[in-house]
């Protein structure tokens, strides 16, 4: 165990379910040590959509659902974590055919300068309201990236459906806090309320604040108001594309068979099975239309369209 690790515990020694949690971590982080994840570029692609912390088990069920085209395979991933996922799958010096189209500000920080270009959606496409990046916005910033660089190959990563979880008002603010840290160049410091119980192990605040059947309730509910924007994207994009996730989500599945404590959320280094299935969905397009260039279009009017009523009012006024 390094020294760090046995500095906070004891520093945290009155919290015993701090220092149950860390020893435990300890222990299963050696158990699930073997990753016999998937490597993204095992299999050629043009396209690579993500869904942040999206569970296989969650996205079988909407496929089916909604009929969604393409084959669906379950994969292995990589990480369990959006670090060990983009360290793992991106281990190269430079990517100068992809573009990446990002929510999530994990790629600016661990992979800055490695490809042709990094669309940075999380720094002026966050919604204050949500307190995240809303779909709808990463769809628009990607229509425009597939319009000017026809030629490259696109990562398209949605937050959906990781939390904060759009409509609800449920959130601890880490992810706004992570966001600004990145934009700062600050280290970011969580801090707990120690929320843990004797069967329980929540990864970050949020997970306890919620009842686990709501919160399936919740996760579900923004799997399906991502999924449309995806269906979208893929009648845009060109050649071959896969819909996949960087790792799932916990929503209280126990840790072990043999260790009667549920988990919830997600963790670098914990390969607990929940965590590291991912959907794998292959989509085909064999011809290019012109849908992004009228999206296109569509969206600058709209845009136009509300800079001149504001240039109007403020005329008026």
């Amino acid at each position: 165990m390094k020294a760090s690790s046995i500095r906070n515990i004891i520093k945290n020694w009155k919290h015993p379910y701090f220092v149950r949690n860390a020893l435990l971590y300890k222990f299963l982080s050696i158990l699930y040590r073997k990753n016999n994840g998937f490597f993204i570029f095992n299999e050629p692609w043009d396209n690579l959509i993500i869904l942040d912390a999206c569970r296989y088990d969650f996205f079988e069920e909407q496929f089916n659902k909604q009929k969604i085209g393409g084959n669906l395979e379950k994969k292995i991933s990589r990480g369990c974590h959006t670090i060990s996922f983009l360290s793992e799958n991106f281990n190269k010096d430079k990517y100068n055919d992809i573009v990446y189209i990002t929510a999530n500000p994990h790629v600016d920080l661990l992979l800055k300068d490695k490809f042709y270009k990094i669309v940075s959606v999380w720094k002026d496409g966050w919604d204050e309201k949500e307190k995240t990046v809303l779909p709808e916005t990463v769809y628009e910033y990607s229509l425009d990236a597939i319009a000017k660089y026809p030629k490259k190959k696109k990562i398209i990563h949605f937050m959906q459906p990781h939390y904060p979880y759009i409509g609800y008002n449920i959130r601890d603010n880490s992810t706004e806090m992570f966001r600004n840290a990145v934009l700062s160049s600050k280290k970011m410091i969580f801090k707990r309320k120690f929320r843990d119980n004797l069967f329980s192990w929540f990864n970050l605040d949020i997970y306890a604040m919620i009842e686990r059947k709501e919160h399936y309730r919740i996760y579900k509910k923004n799997l399906e108001i991502v999924l449309p924007y995806v269906n979208k994207l893929l009648n845009n994009l060109a050649g071959k594309t896969i819909v996949t996730a960087d790792h799932g989500e916990s929503l209280g599945e126990f840790l072990h068979f043999l260790i009667p404590i549920r988990f919830y959320g997600h963790k670098e280094r914990l390969r607990t099975p929940i965590l590291i299935q991912i959907p794998w969905l292959t989509s085909f397009s064999d011809h290019k239309d012109n849908n992004v260039i009228i999206e296109r279009e569509k969206i600058i009017r709209s845009i136009e369209s509300i800079s001149n009523q504001l240039s109007e009012r403020s005329k008026k006024q």
